[in-house]
């Protein structure tokens, strides 16, 4: 048996072993109970889907990333939307829509390209330069977003806000860590993967995105990263950092939530300059915004115990449906099974024409 199948072996058996690598229909099934417990209770299965009476659904299924920022108005406070331009399906000239963007904000390469629909990260990426810009604009057939790289450290921060409260609630706070490996002037890029520990539980996405590069020999002390973006599918590693939550974080979440009126629930992809400006709650650029199925993304910290990460999930969505409990008070009816379920067949066929655009791009 060579040390490649070995390692891949080893990946195999740890990814079984650690939960934060399971598939969905592994982890749900206990939150799916508690959903359905507390629908029964609130008298509404579906009201944890009305928690958000400004996104289809809440943000469950089918959300556009450049509709959803175009919802946040105002001035810029102590966050603000990071740069971008929505650029349809068929556009154009798509490319020069692109350089159009960066020149009237004077940016120059890399900038970040991503589908305006698409999960767990698929499809985006880092382009530096205009020859990477073109290869990826020729190989998108959706509507896509072109947006400002910024610098600093990523998080997610999971927020919530009953309608007629004073304050939100931060009830998750996760650091985003990208992955990456260091050469040492004599090992393969693919013998780098295979003998970092965490780097090999990726290493069959790893193989295929860095086909091209696997012999390549990085140098001594150069650093090759491997997943540039905050994406736990794409390879990122998550860490649980709520000790981290301040008054003064809240209260700057809670003034962007006022900028998106009919948001209540929901996670933050941002980027910070440093954590004492996260604590501050200042210098905040949020990436993304995603709805009622933005998990609490710091239960998958490596070593999180299963069921404390499934108790956080049930808690999520019990806030959910309770908030959407408050807005049918208020006259919001919840949406009606049928039209969940007609969501849910619409996004399968969707995501899976994604996911295969994703995989022929890769």
């Amino acid at each position: 048996m060579t040390y490649k199948t070995k390692r891949l072996l080893w990946a195999r058996w740890q990814r079984f072993k650690r939960w934060e690598f399971w598939p969905v229909w592994a982890v749900y099934p206990p939150v799916l109970a508690s959903v359905v417990w507390h629908g029964i209770r609130l008298r509404g299965l579906t009201l944890w889907t009305n928690c958000n009476p400004a996104m289809e659904a809440s943000g469950m299924a089918l959300e556009e990333k450049g509709g959803i920022l175009d919802s946040f108005g105002g001035p810029d406070g102590r966050v603000r939307v990071a740069g971008y331009l929505r650029i349809g399906a068929g556009a154009k000239d798509a490319l020069q829509h692109v350089k159009g963007f960066m020149k009237e904000r004077g940016l120059d390469y890399p900038v970040v390209l991503k589908p305006d629909f698409g999960q767990r990260g698929q499809g985006v990426e880092i382009v530096k330069n205009e020859e990477a810009a073109q290869r990826w604009v020729e190989n998108c057939e959706e509507g896509f977003l072109v947006q400002e790289l910024i610098g600093g450290l990523e998080f997610g921060v999971h927020w919530s806000k009953f309608p007629d409260a004073e304050k939100g609630s931060v009830a998750s706070l996760c650091g985003k860590h990208p992955q990456s490996v260091t050469g040492d002037g004599e090992r393969t890029l693919e013998r780098l993967i295979l003998d970092d520990d965490r780097a090999v539980l990726m290493s069959r996405y790893y193989f295929s995105k860095f086909a091209d590069s696997l012999d390549r020999v990085p140098g001594r002390n150069e650093k090759f990263t491997l997943a540039p973006i905050g994406t736990h599918a794409r390879g990122a590693v998550f860490t649980d950092e709520r000790s981290l939550i301040t008054e003064e974080l809240r209260e700057a979440f809670d003034e962007m939530g006022a900028r998106f009126p009919g948001f209540h629930h929901g996670r933050y992809d941002v980027k910070v300059p440093s954590v004492d400006d996260l604590q501050a709650g200042r210098h905040i650029v949020v990436l993304e915004l995603n709805g009622v199925m933005g998990e609490p993304a710091h239960i998958y910290q490596p070593g999180y115990p299963w069921w404390e990460g499934v108790r956080d999930l049930c808690g999520q969505f019990k806030t959910a449906a309770e908030v959407g409990a408050a807005w049918r008070k208020k006259g919001v009816s919840p949406p009606e099974p049928g039209d969940l379920l007609d969501l849910i067949r619409r996004h399968r066929e969707k995501n899976y024409l994604e996911v295969d655009e994703f995989r022929q791009s890769s």
